[in-house]
């Protein structure tokens, strides 16, 4: 699944969730994937220019995503691997 899908799927699930300002934020990002022209750089040749200006498109909706919640399968299992070793650290299991 590539980050656009990934960011689709969330912001599709989280629209109805939290406070109204929440949903109004999360409806923005929404409309920009839906009706924004955003196209998944995935699907572009790589190396080249649009591709590069797809991604960066992607990226800032992942940042402005990420403050509402959305959480990027890479930051997951880096908070799962955190999580292991502090609990090793204090010799628990979690």
């Amino acid at each position: 699944m590539s980050m656009a899908e990934a960011l689709l799927e969330w912001a599709g699930d989280e629209a109805h969730q939290g406070s109204l300002g929440h949903q109004a934020k999360v409806a923005q990002i929404l409309a920009v994937l839906r009706n924004g022209g955003v196209v998944d750089p995935e699907s572009l040749p790589v190396g080249s220019p649009q591709r590069f200006l797809a991604q960066r498109r992607i990226d800032r909706l992942v940042e402005r995503a990420e403050f509402l919640g959305f959480e990027t399968p890479g930051r997951a299992i880096k908070k799962e691997i955190g999580k292991q070793i502090a609990g090793r650290a204090l010799g628990i299991e979690l």
